[in-house]
């Protein structure tokens, strides 16, 4: 429903103001995903590809150590990071569709359990 293309070219800016951003954190090594080579027309169309408004989720997918992409461990810890955790719709790898708030609450659950576990071992 977005005939004027305005949501896409808001994406794609905000893509681009993140990429500036980067630049200067030396913390980030380098850009995975879509990849630096994408111009302003691969960028829309990879955008249009790949975004879907519905539900955010997806952007600190779980998953095992070998992904690249994975960026929290089986027990929502975020890697490389001591005492950080999350826990919603974000740490699911790929799009559930719709109705995802029954995945989401199943998340928190398994969240809880790990967690009081992890505070009964350590």
């Amino acid at each position: 429903n977005d005939a004027k293309g305005e949501d896409l070219d808001g994406v794609v800016k905000a893509v681009k103001l993140v990429r500036s951003m980067n630049k200067e954190n030396e913390a980030i090594a380098k850009e995975l995903i879509p990849g630096p080579k994408y111009g302003d027309d691969r960028l829309r169309e990879w955008v249009s590809d790949n975004a879907w408004g519905h539900h955010a989720s997806c952007s600190c997918p779980m998953g095992r150590p070998d992904d690249p992409l994975a960026v929290l461990d089986s027990n929502f810890r975020v890697r490389g990071v001591k005492g950080l955790r999350v826990v919603d719709a974000s740490v699911i790898p790929r799009i559930p569709g719709f109705f995802i708030v029954s995945s989401v609450y199943l998340i928190g659950e398994k969240a809880a359990d790990v967690i009081v576990e992890d505070a009964r071992v350590g």
